[in-house]
């Protein structure tokens, strides 16, 4: 026999057995990186019309919000998160698409002060701070009387269609996390369209 076709034999088994692990190490990666942002998602619990005493209407809206463990390491290194409600109202048309009446969007931005280890949520002109980011995350989470419609807006007894959303407005991150929001399915992180009826009284 050989001696040289032994050895190559024998060398080539390392080689082989060090890519079939590496194989398995990256299906690994894969699969916590897939199971990481199934779990990372937004999602609409219910959202309805309130009525205030002046006549104009508001929405209240409560939305289920979890962030994958790369936008949590994001903020945590100081990187601020702003999510977007965007909100319309529309006329039904039995002979046509719904007529598309009014468009609004609110901003909600959380980010992390390292020196006073606060997460800090600004929402307009009103700011509020939290020592967790579970405590912030609910916060933006929950709309709480927006007021969205004047009296004048609406027709009583007539049946309107109002649809929302949240989504990561990823056009508000560093150029870096862009480009990585891109290729990371774990950073486009946005809810389904959320649908009710409601005839203003």
């Amino acid at each position: 026999m050989n001696p040289t076709r032994i050895f190559s034999q024998q060398c080539t088994c390392p080689h082989h057995t060090h890519r079939w692990l590496r194989g398995l190490v990256l299906c690994v990666a894969l699969l916590f990186g897939v199971l990481s942002t199934a779990h990372a998602k937004i999602d609409t619990q219910y959202a309805t019309m309130t009525r205030h005493s002046d006549g104009a209407y508001a929405l209240n809206a409560d939305f289920r919000l979890s962030l994958p463990n790369q936008l949590q390491d994001a903020i945590n290194h100081g990187t601020a998160l702003s999510f977007q409600v965007e909100f319309k109202l529309g006329r039904p048309r039995w002979y046509w698409s719904n007529e598309d009446m009014i468009t609004v969007n609110r901003e909600q931005r959380i980010s992390y002060n390292s020196l006073t280890r606060e997460y800090r949520v600004s929402t307009g002109a009103s700011q509020y701070r939290y020592s967790t980011l579970s405590e912030a995350l609910l916060n933006v989470s929950r709309i709480s009387q927006w007021r969205i419609l004047s009296p004048n807006q609406l027709q009583t007894g007539e049946q309107y269609q109002a649809s929302l959303r949240m989504y990561l407005n990823t056009s508000k991150l560093p150029r870096t996390y862009q480009l990585n929001s891109l290729t990371n399915q774990g950073w486009g992180l946005n809810s389904d369209w959320y649908s009710f009826n409601f005839t203003p009284r």
